[in-house]
């Protein structure tokens, strides 16, 4: 659930993370919708920051239609967020990247 390269920057320091949420799976067979996904999104997302109070974390971005919670995060964060796997599926390092020069 948590990539290597996140134990190894962690190691450095604060890292950047992109958290990957688990939904459950919709109920019956009747498609989700997109506000329904938003919903599910949202809940995770605050379990996930509920759980990390008092720890080294800081909130990057917030996504509604996909899920995912980007976060910058210390050890302490890390060691809270391993014992989340009932809503957490992977936490993979965050790479930012330059924009494109025009052309």
């Amino acid at each position: 659930m948590i990539d290597p390269e996140v134990r190894a920057a962690i190691a450095r320091g604060p890292t950047r993370v992109l958290v990957e949420l688990r939904l459950p799976d919709p109920a019956g067979s009747a498609p989700e919708t997109v506000s329904a996904r938003a919903e599910t999104i949202t809940a995770a997302r605050q379990a996930v920051v509920a759980q990390l109070a008092g720890r080294t974390y800081r909130v990057l971005r917030q996504y509604t239609t996909v899920p995912l919670l980007a976060l910058e995060i210390g050890p302490d964060a890390l060691q809270v967020i391993e014992g989340l796997d009932d809503v957490v599926t992977r936490v993979r390092a965050e790479r930012v990247r330059p924009p494109l020069a025009p052309r």
